[in-house]
């Protein structure tokens, strides 16, 4: 089994490497889509215990917010791909996706609530 090689995700060199370009594409979107989808389920929980309006931040703190998603998914996947290249097309989307939720946990934490 590979293990994560933070050089490698640093350099971006497995993302750049010219090998099964529709399954990097398919690990690369469930990254995004489950950092997204962690971000807008925190907003859900905020609305539905504080009773408070659907409220993403200013149009600052969602670019600031996208920004910091495509920086992730970009150095997750670099690190990431070597561990689910040899995995079938549907599981490798849906274990992407739950990196995607946990990595953004961890990195939501470091980023300032606008509402």
């Amino acid at each position: 089994m590979n293990s994560f090689i933070f050089g490698d995700a640093i350099r971006f060199r497995l993302a750049t490497q010219q090998e099964d370009t529709s399954a990097k594409a398919q690990v690369f979107i469930g990254v995004f889509f489950g950092v997204l989808l962690r971000w807008v389920y925190a907003v859900a929980v905020d609305v539905i215990r504080n009773n408070a309006p659907w409220c993403f931040g200013t149009w600052w703190a969602i670019l600031l917010r996208l920004a910091v998603a495509l920086v992730t998914t970009f150095f997750v996947f670099s690190g990431y791909w070597q561990k689910v290249k040899d995995q079938p097309a549907s599981m490798r989307f849906w274990n992407a996706v739950a990196y995607g939720i946990t990595m953004d946990v961890i990195i939501s934490s470091w980023i300032p609530s606008t509402c």
